[in-house]
């Protein structure tokens, strides 16, 4: 097969089939093939031993063209998806786990423990210096550590995060309450060198359009040509085939003995940039680039290095982690493309209801391509 260029979603093997995914744990933690979707010819690809022979790999993330996999006994490890190269990081400290055993972590929580997962460069064979960091756990805490180190938990950082983007030693992270934080890494002990609360303006349109009893948010952070940009996602708890959100009681009637499924849905995204570190303000357009959210570090391309996508669009990918492995009739399915001009979310694939394991977007920052031959 011929080279194929970046990026492209990760999704389950062309030839995987539903019996696959019965097992406890998922046929997907056993096998090492992928397929990929290329975004520039909108096909998909099979390739061979993905994962390296790197027995009950689950992935958690990409970044700088690499996918960080936690392996059957939840050690993280970083695949260079150019070389195939296995770089296997320090298992996670116990007090990471707490309270639950070492068993029951890998049993029951591996496959939602990290949430974000980014490093600040592509390893090379003779850098032992690059660093990976993590959101991690139900509090959403932020940890990072390098090759050649352990794992160090940011303490001071007392906030649910949402999103981290590191360039260089600097870590950027972004709230739950939408303040952005940046940590310098080189320290022996990590130090905070920025906080600021910009303050957002209530849209009271899409309040009434998107009410909080039928959608919940996500929020991301992109640093895009120089700006920083806080994207928030809208989902649909319950979205039927026609599209529409429902409550959560509409879903059985006294005719039906079982729930109707109506898997969640992305429906809207709204962006904003930081102007002078104390506002949001929205914007209606992305200046040529497109963004690519979701289990993935969130980057931003310009459309000139993607000719066949459109600019001031929005890839996305299923993210929702604990939903995802507690629900078995769907999961991994909300994904495509969101258009900031016309509002609307186009499918990239026929719809299923269930995607495992779910895509998760690979966008390096360099001009590399991947040979599926492996």
């Amino acid at each position: 097969m011929a080279c194929l260029s970046l990026p492209y979603a990760i999704l389950p093997s062309l030839q995987q089939t539903h019996s696959d995914l019965q097992g406890e744990d998922g046929a997907d933690t056993i096998l090492f093939h992928r397929s990929i979707f290329s975004v520039l010819d909108k096909k998909c690809y099979e390739w061979k031993n993905m994962f390296n022979n790197l027995v009950g790999a689950w992935c958690v993330g990409s970044s700088h063209g690499c996918l960080v996999l936690l392996d059957n006994k939840a050690t993280p490890f970083i695949l260079k998806l150019t070389s195939l190269v296995c770089i296997q990081f320090p298992p996670f400290p116990r007090p990471f786990l707490h309270p639950l055993s070492e068993t029951n972590f890998v049993t029951y929580l591996r496959k939602m423990f990290v949430i974000k997962a980014v490093l600040n460069r592509s390893p090379s064979p003779n850098d032992s210096n690059y660093i990976l960091a993590i959101i991690y756990g139900c509090h959403c805490k932020l940890a990072f550590c390098s090759k050649s180190s352990t794992w160090v938990e940011i303490s001071d950082a007392k906030r649910c995060y949402y999103d981290i983007v590191l360039k260089g030693n600097y870590l950027h992270a972004l709230a739950q309450d939408g303040s952005v934080e940046v940590w310098d890494l080189c320290e022996e002990v990590p130090r905070k060198i920025l906080y600021v609360k910009p303050t957002m303006e209530i849209d009271e349109q899409e309040d009434k359009e998107f009410p909080r009893d039928l959608f919940s948010t996500q929020l991301y952070m992109v640093l895009s040509g120089g700006e920083v940009l806080l994207v928030k996602r809208y989902i649909g708890n319950f979205v039927n085939e026609d599209g529409t959100a429902l409550y959560e009681g509409d879903l059985l009637s006294e005719e039906d003995s079982q729930p109707l499924i109506c898997p969640y849905r992305t429906k809207h995204f709204s962006v904003y940039t930081l102007v002078n570190g104390t506002k949001w303000e929205k914007v209606t357009s992305l200046h040529d680039h497109v963004l690519f959210l979701g289990a993935n570090e969130s980057i931003s391309v310009p459309i000139q290095a993607l000719p066949t996508c459109e600019a001031n669009t929005i890839y996305f990918s299923d993210d929702r982690w604990e939903e995802m492995n507690m629900d078995y009739s769907y999961g991994g399915q909300d994904w495509g493309v969101f258009s900031l001009q016309d509002r609307s979310v186009k499918l990239l694939l026929p719809y299923t209801d269930m995607v495992k394991p779910p895509p998760i977007w690979v966008v390096p920052v360099s001009n590399e391509s991947i040979d599926t031959r492996h």
